[in-house]
């Protein structure tokens, strides 16, 4: 019975999320900006949904944590990238820039989870 919930609470929410989240794109201008509200923000909001129905709070947070990192990861992979290409070209900047992502999405992970 509770694999039957889960799987219509994905099936609704999955659903309705992904929508929003792609209204609100689209809404937005410079059209530049829907990417950001793309599939992960929905995927996510969706997954912390079902993981709280299903495991609980504790795993929850432990996603909510892996999020949070990656996300401060991306902004600064971001940053360095968009120096890094400039200066050293699309293959050895962005080879780098992975450096700059793993640094601090490690250090967020690692301090929340320690």
């Amino acid at each position: 019975m509770k694999e039957v919930v889960l799987l219509l609470v994905r099936t609704l929410a999955g659903g309705v999320i992904v929508a929003l989240f792609a209204v609100l794109g689209d809404a937005l201008k410079p059209k530049m900006f829907a990417g950001l509200f793309a599939a992960a923000p929905s995927v996510a909001s969706v997954r912390l949904l079902v993981n709280g129905i299903a495991m609980g709070p504790a795993k929850d947070q432990m996603s909510a944590v892996g999020m949070i990192a990656g996300a401060v990861g991306l902004v600064v992979y971001s940053l360095a990238a968009a120096l890094l290409v400039k200066h050293l070209k699309a293959v050895v900047g962005s080879a780098l820039a992975w450096v700059a992502w793993f640094i601090p999405a490690g250090a967020v992970y690692w301090v929340f989870v320690r």
